[in-house]
């Protein structure tokens, strides 16, 4: 197992390209991300090389459409270089705009900075986003949903956002410490009967796991549906008593709750019993809790 398969998968590829991909510009887009104002027309004008030029217009708008710096072959942006050119130089030839060197691209990416007000996320800068994400944490440990916060958090601080793998490990280091964070609470308010309640879960009657027989949703309001229904209110109303004074104490959210009771569904009842005992009584307390509050809904809607 490589390093990238242990990583959350939290954006499709899509939505990764949609952040962090070369812009793919229409005419529309161009006419719109390439037009400059006054000050970033004397900023272009104080560039002497003509090549150089015609790359920090090109970064200034593939900057105003995604708030990132771009690494890029010339062959990727001709149609770009080409509306650029005919706009700004139509005296110059395509062939003569050479590729960047590297010094001459970070200080184009100064230039921008300033332009925009905009800031690279230096060491303080994560440490500061990641604070941010550990509180999101306790309001959702759903991966996309603190993914979000913290980009709308650097957009609101002007930050340009770090790569998508720095991301992915920043929300699953504060996505595990969270968790930690309850199961350590819940290991010290954990009670013998609790204990043995949710183990009971994970046990197997006649050939089928109880968890199995408890996710049960009702197919109808008939009278047979109905018992079983009240027969796994039963079964779960002592851990919702539990789980009503524990998570409440312990500050868990109901996006957490949710999300964590959704993991018990997800998993297979193995690979429950072969995670780490606390993260596995963790689940199954919160869906235990959720469920109970699904079957009070049918009970009265029914």
């Amino acid at each position: 197992m490589n390093v990238n398969s242990r990583r959350l998968s939290i954006l499709t590829k899509s939505e990764i390209d949609d952040l962090y991909g070369l812009p793919r510009f229409s005419d529309d887009d161009r006419s719109l991300f390439f037009d400059l104002s006054a000050v970033e027309q004397k900023a272009v004008d104080a560039v002497y090389a003509r090549s150089s030029a015609v790359h920090l217009i090109l970064q200034i708008g593939y900057f105003k459409a995604k708030q990132q710096f771009f690494v890029y072959e010339r062959e990727s942006v001709l149609d770009d270089l080409h509306y650029i050119l005919q706009r700004y130089f139509p005296d110059q030839a395509l062939d003569k705009i050479k590729t960047l060197s590297k010094p001459t691209r970070l200080e184009q990416q100064q230039i921008i900075l300033q332009l925009f007000d905009y800031h690279l996320c230096d060491g303080e800068a994560k440490a500061a986003l990641e604070l941010k994400a550990q509180r999101v944490a306790m309001l959702s440990t759903q991966p996309i949903y603190i993914l979000r916060e913290t980009l709308q958090y650097l957009t609101n601080q002007r930050l340009i956002a770090p790569g998508y793998t720095y991301l992915q490990d920043m929300v699953s280091r504060v996505v595990t410490g969270e968790r930690r964070r309850i199961t350590g609470l819940l290991e010290k308010a954990m009670t013998p009967d609790v204990d043995k309640q949710l183990e009971a879960l994970l046990e197997s009657e006649e050939g089928m796991y109880r968890i199995s027989l408890l996710k049960h949703e009702p197919k109808d309001f008939s009278y047979r549906e109905l018992r079983q229904e009240v027969d796994r209110r039963k079964f779960f109303q002592p851990l919702y008593e539990f789980g009503q004074s524990f998570l409440g104490t312990a500050g868990l959210s109901n996006e957490s709750i949710k999300y964590y009771a959704s993991l018990v569904p997800f998993y297979s009842v193995y690979k429950l019993r072969r995670m780490a005992e606390p993260t596995t009584r963790l689940y199954l307390l919160c869906f235990a809790f959720h469920r109970f509050r699904q079957i009070n809904d049918n009970l009265i809607e029914a």
